[in-house]
């Protein structure tokens, strides 16, 4: 008796696994090759290739893998660490930013924190306007 109450609970699990519907693949979304840039002191962000390369007035540069990169409600997030740096780029997409140094205006806010510079902030992604007006 034991034996048919199990085995039909066990149909009953197993009809209605059966018409459950599949878990969407999730795909996940990349960044592709981006570049920032930003003043007083210049630096500049280049990701390609998954690696962040940073240059600054400022400090020394250096190339890191990506260990992170989180696509957010606002935009994205990056990370790359060594063990002698660190950087952290946070992208606000579509919150347009002008560089001041060449009026261009930008499609992102930037903010870098990177060791040895410090938090810096800037533009990034393509050009909206430039000075001979819209890109």
């Amino acid at each position: 008796m034991k034996k048919t109450i199990i085995l039909s609970s066990l149909a009953a699990l197993t009809l209605t696994a059966c018409g459950t519907p599949a878990e969407e693949t999730v795909v996940a979304e990349k960044l592709g090759d981006y570049s920032a840039i930003g003043a007083e002191p210049g630096w500049a962000v280049d990701i390609k290739d998954e690696k962040i390369a940073f240059t600054s007035q400022n400090g020394k540069d250096f190339t890191l893998p990506i260990d992170r990169t989180k696509k957010t409600d606002t935009g994205w997030e990056l990370r790359g660490f060594s063990g002698t740096d660190n950087i952290n780029v946070y992208i606000t997409s579509g919150e347009e930013c002008s560089d001041r140094m060449s009026d261009r205006t930008y499609a992102d806010t930037v903010k870098v924190e990177a060791s040895d510079s410090g938090t810096l902030n800037g533009c990034g992604g393509s050009f909206t306007e430039g000075p001979d007006g819209p890109a």
